[in-house]
């Protein structure tokens, strides 16, 4: 029977281990999300700008024939 409940229980360094495989995993899930949100957001800026750019210059060339 102690050799089950021994099998059952962790050290207190293993619990350690695996909080904090658990938090690396978090934080490498969560960086990952993070990086994907800023390179959408940069393509949406890079997409506003070239619409305004074009909207401008297609006034310009509008207005002055």
């Amino acid at each position: 029977m102690n050799a089950e409940k021994q099998t059952q229980v962790k050290s207190p360094t293993m619990q350690l281990i695996d909080h904090c495989q658990k938090q690396n995993e978090l934080i490498f899930a969560t960086r990952k999300r993070l990086f994907k949100l800023e390179h959408n957001f940069r393509l949406l800026i890079a997409g506003i700008s070239i619409t305004i750019i074009t909207t401008g210059l297609m006034g310009l060339v509008v207005s002055y024939g």
